[in-house]
């Protein structure tokens, strides 16, 4: 019985790794059975509950945060947000709990399952584009030119033309797949440092075949939806790979170094998705919307510049103890009108954008301390432990950290927290 009780656990852990392709409702049946599962397990097993500091630096964020709603005045909103991030109590408790449970083979399966699923993902938004391509690629019509400020398509210039088309594009995406690009891009760059561990590792052509094609799907589909973010990362996470886990001659390793360099150089000197986004970013520099701001002004850019400006005076104005996880996106949404003023924060809802600032702003610089110390413990246990695929994912989580809440978020908590979790607390050799 306990046999296959293990058993279901295991293919539950699989079904998991598929989230990509799993509904919100799917996510939270399969992670409330298989934390029951998880549970009794340890149980049956009659082990002592012993408290070690890892457990205590994975889950304290959350605590602080938790104990910020007291002071709160919005505590609903507080709530809300909790139980958004719950994955991120979760997942570290459970694999805690069967911390060795997991061999690095089934491990090992359980990136099978999570790559596949991106790849059905990827396929799927693919056969889609094609399906409507003829809307995907005209040219911008008058309800996009007026939304964006002008009166006429001969008043907007090349650049601005090629942003709204890409800005077009990105929201099919979003809209087809109801998962945001730079969640993808995460998903897609563990999906392709993973299968390429995996080609170098195999013996077998036929397996080396199979894992290059994917790859390069992944990689122009990455390139297309010009993630930006987890692009960067991935470049810079491959040279601190290079630095930390390449054993060989300096020579050979400023060899190495300068490919991903020489990727990323290319790519911005010519005219792509992915430069035209970074483009958009040099030429607007650190400027702030004002009042006055047209619409033709907006751009992800100075938007975030707003936010990061708000994220700044918060932490000046509450940096001991925080305002409170509650009013977080209150004190956020005063600072836009009262400091900024600019309509474009009243269309939508605009968070930290920065998981730092995040939680900072919501339970203090103890906070804060907190979350940098849960990064600090993977990035020194995956160095000690020569676990390379936990390192990986350290580094491309911590730098998208900067421009991203992805713990807020299904997408970002899921995936960050379940295979955090699955690798720091199981052995996974060299």
């Amino acid at each position: 019985m306990k046999g296959q009780l293990k058993s279901i656990f295991i293919y539950l852990t699989f079904m998991l790794g598929c989230f990509p392709i799993l509904t919100f409702v799917m996510r939270s049946v399969f992670t409330i059975v298989w934390s029951l599962f998880g549970i009794y397990i340890f149980i049956s097993q009659k082990k002592k509950l012993n408290l070690s500091l890892d457990i205590l630096i994975f889950t304290l964020p959350y605590l602080l945060i938790v104990l910020s709603l007291f002071y709160s005045t919005n505590k609903e909103y507080g709530l809300g947000v909790l139980i958004q991030m719950l994955s991120f109590l979760i997942f570290p408790i459970i694999f805690y709990l069967n911390r060795g449970f997991f061999s690095k083979k089934k491990i090992y399966k359980i990136l099978d399952f999570f790559s596949f699923s991106v790849l059905i993902l990827v396929l799927f938004q693919v056969i889609q584009v094609l399906l409507n391509f003829d809307f995907v690629s005209s040219a911008i019509t008058l309800q996009e030119i007026k939304s964006n400020g002008y009166l006429s398509l001969n008043e907007i210039s090349e650049d601005k033309i090629d942003q709204i088309k890409l800005r077009r594009f990105r929201n099919f995406i979003i809209k087809i797949s109801n998962t945001h690009t730079t969640y993808q891009g995460l998903w897609i760059s563990l999906s392709i440092f993973y299968l390429g561990l995996k080609s170098f590792a195999s013996e077998k052509t036929i397996v080396k075949i199979i894992n290059i094609v994917v790859i390069s799907i992944f990689i122009l589909w990455f390139y297309l939806i010009s993630a930006r973010m987890p692009f960067i990362a991935l470049v810079f996470s491959l040279i601190l790979i290079i630095l930390f886990f390449y054993k060989s001659s300096l020579k050979k390793k400023v060899s190495l170094l300068l490919i991903p360099l020489f990727i990323l150089v290319a790519l911005l000197s010519f005219k792509n998705p992915f430069s035209i986004r970074v483009k958009e970013y040099y030429n607007t520099g650190f400027s702030l919307l004002g009042e006055n701001s047209g619409a033709n002004k907006f751009n992800s850019s100075n938007v975030r510049n707003g936010v990061y400006y708000c994220d700044l005076k918060l932490i000046k104005e509450a940096p001991f103890f925080g305002v409170g996880l509650g009013d977080v996106q209150d004190s956020l949404d005063d600072c836009y009108q009262d400091y900024i003023n600019s309509k474009v924060y009243k269309w939508h809802i605009y968070n930290t954008h920065n998981q730092y600032a995040f939680f900072w702003i919501a339970s203090g610089v103890l906070g804060f301390i907190s979350f940098l110390s849960l990064i600090f413990i993977n990035f020194f246990n995956s160095v000690k432990k020569k676990n390379i695929l936990l390192f990986y994912l350290t580094s491309i989580s911590m730098i998208v950290f900067f421009s991203e809440n992805l713990l807020q978020r299904s997408d970002g908590v899921f995936f960050y927290c379940f295979f955090i979790s699955l690798l720091f607390f199981n052995n996974l050799k060299k």
